[in-house]
């Protein structure tokens, strides 16, 4: 086994809520305020249910082939068909690491506009490769120091915005533009929900595997909640249609928060919740990319792979999009309809064939 760490359930759903918070308060609230404006949190409720699906399959799938990641699930149990779907996961994985990098650029050019693209690439790759070198203990402990840190952060942030220009009033009309908008904002936060995949190179090191259902289900559910104050706020403070405007809506939200006469820049704790937050996502699909290819190619370990591979990521994140326009142009049109495919239609068909498979094994056996 390339993996010799292990990790609690608890620290396995913290890595995925804060991978998911993240590029859902970067990038993904632009998308969903586009199409549902102020019906959005009906979408993110609904969307939210519709994803468990997908995270309930992949828990499901870890706990039919035990001790397993998806990858070696894929190529050790579904033939040559499962080795295609294998590699085409990793490619996922890749595409993933390299939109969470592009992205963390993305967000710090627009407070440090004359910093060079391979600067910002080169600092986050450097760290993140750190941490993918030593393992998935030390992602887990310290995803598990910081994410606690930056929920008080953001509670007290909450607090610091309920007594500024807010207009709830600003969520009506409830379905005021009919149920499509909803429908489409929804399918957007399904979508979302389908980077729980990538927990399938994740849960077969967790300490307790017959709970994988429940610790995927409490990591929706918390992400959901923490979801739920960024995709109001904005709505309430400058209304659907500006906030459907905005590159970095929540940024925005922060930015104009006012604590008496001598705090007012709290625009850093944003900044600080983006770099840690950025991370560790980096770092879980970083991670799950190499582990992935160590054992497809069934080598010893995955860490000789660190490094060529943090090259690559590196120029893929630089060669991903020219600018911000041709980044977000990608979350519009490419990123859902990925995230459903490889997040929910395969796990959802790849649990369908194993559950026929192991039934059909019974029978034999019996």
């Amino acid at each position: 086994m390339i993996e010799q760490g292990r990790i609690s359930n608890t620290q396995a759903a913290m890595l995925a809520i804060t991978s998911l918070t993240i590029i859902g308060h970067l990038i993904l609230l632009t998308v969903v305020f586009f199409y549902s404006r102020q019906d959005s949190w009906i979408a993110a409720i609904v969307g939210t249910c519709l994803g468990l699906i997908g995270i309930i399959a992949i828990a499901k799938l870890s706990q039919c082939f035990p001790g397993l990641t998806l990858i070696e699930i894929l190529f050790q149990h579904f033939s040559w068909p499962g080795k295609i779907i294998g590699i085409l996961y990793l490619l996922y994985f890749y595409l993933m690491v390299v939109l969470a990098t592009r992205l963390y650029v993305e967000a710090y050019k627009k407070v440090m506009i004359e910093t060079p693209t391979w600067a910002f690439v080169t600092v986050i790759l450097l760290l993140t490769s750190f941490i993918v070198y030593l393992g998935l203990e030390t992602l887990g402990r310290v995803n598990q120091i910081m994410l606690p840190i930056l929920i008080i952060f953001g509670i007290t942030l909450v607090f610091l915005t309920m007594n500024e220009n807010k207009d709830y009033s600003n969520l009506l009309p409830i379905l005021g533009n009919g149920i499509i908008p909803v429908a489409k904002g929804s399918l957007s936060i399904m979508g979302w929900f389908g980077e729980f995949a990538i927990m399938g190179m994740i849960l077969p090191y967790v300490q307790r595997p017959k709970k994988l259902v429940k610790t995927g289900i409490f990591a929706g559910v918390i992400t959901l909640i923490i979801f739920m104050g960024p995709i109001t706020g904005p709505i309430a403070i400058f209304g659907p249609v500006e906030a459907a405007k905005m590159v970095f809506p929540t940024f925005s939200e922060v930015r104009y928060i006012r604590a008496g006469e001598v705090i007012n820049r709290f625009d850093s704790i944003a900044i600080l919740f983006w770099t840690v937050g950025s991370m560790i996502r980096i770092s879980l699909f970083f991670y799950g990319l190499s582990l992935g290819i160590g054992q497809a190619l069934r080598l010893p370990s995955y860490r000789p792979l660190v490094i060529p591979l943090a090259w690559l990521i590196g120029v893929g994140s630089i060669i991903f999009a020219k600018n911000y326009a041709e980044f977000n142009e990608f979350m519009f049109e490419s990123y859902v309809p990925i995230n459903l495919l490889m997040g929910s239609a395969i796990p959802i068909f790849l649990i369908l064939i194993a559950w026929i498979f192991l039934r059909n094994r019974k029978r034999q056996s019996v």
